[in-house]
C-alpha cells in the first residue's frame, strides 16, 4: 500500500487522541497525522490538509455526533474515507455509521494490527468492520 498523504484523528479525549495519533504516526503508513480534540473548525482542517482518511470518534461535544459529522463530510468531500473509532460495539451504531458514509468501523478494543488491516482495506476501496463487531453482519 502506498503512503497516505494525510490523516486526521477527531477524538475529544486528549489522552486517547494523542495516543492514537502517536500509534498511527509510528506505523509509517501516514505522511501526516493531525489530531483534533473536537470537530470545531474541521472543515478548515480538511480544506488545509486535504486528508484522505479521517478517524472519527462517535461521542463528540457539540450539536452533531461523529456519525452525523461523517454524513456531512462524505457528502461534501466524497474522496475522504472515514473510519469510525469508537467504544460502541452495538450493531445499531455500526449500521448507522456505515449508512452515513463510514467506510470502516474499529472499536477501541481492537489491536493495532487490526487497525492497520482496516486502513489497508478501506484505502483499497473496501469496507472494513473489526473482528469484535463483524459477526453481527455475517
Amino acid at each position: 500500500m502506498t503512503n497516505i498523504v494525510n490523516a486526521l484523528v477527531v477524538e475529544d479525549y486528549k489522552l486517547i487522541a494523542d495516543a492514537w495519533g502517536k500509534l498511527l504516526r509510528d506505523t509509517n503508513i501516514f505522511n501526516t497525522v493531525k489530531v483534533l480534540y473536537s470537530a470545531d473548525n474541521l472543515t478548515e482542517y480538511i480544506e488545509d490538509l486535504k486528508p484522505e482518511l479521517i478517524f472519527m470518534d462517535i461521542n463528540l461535544p457539540g450539536s452533531q455526533n461523529g456519525i452525523e459529522i461523517t454524513k456531512t463530510i462524505t457528502e461534501s468531500y466524497p474522496w475522504i474515507k472515514i473510519m469510525i473509532l469508537s467504544i460502541h460495539n452495538e450493531p445499531v451504531m455500526v449500521r448507522r455509521a456505515i449508512e452515513n458514509g463510514a467506510k470502516g468501523y474499529i472499536t477501541k478494543n481492537a489491536p493495532m494490527k487490526e487497525m492497520q488491516l482496516g486502513v489497508e482495506k478501506v484505502m483499497n476501496g473496501e469496507k472494513y468492520l473489526c473482528e469484535e463487531i463483524r459477526h453481527y453482519f455475517d
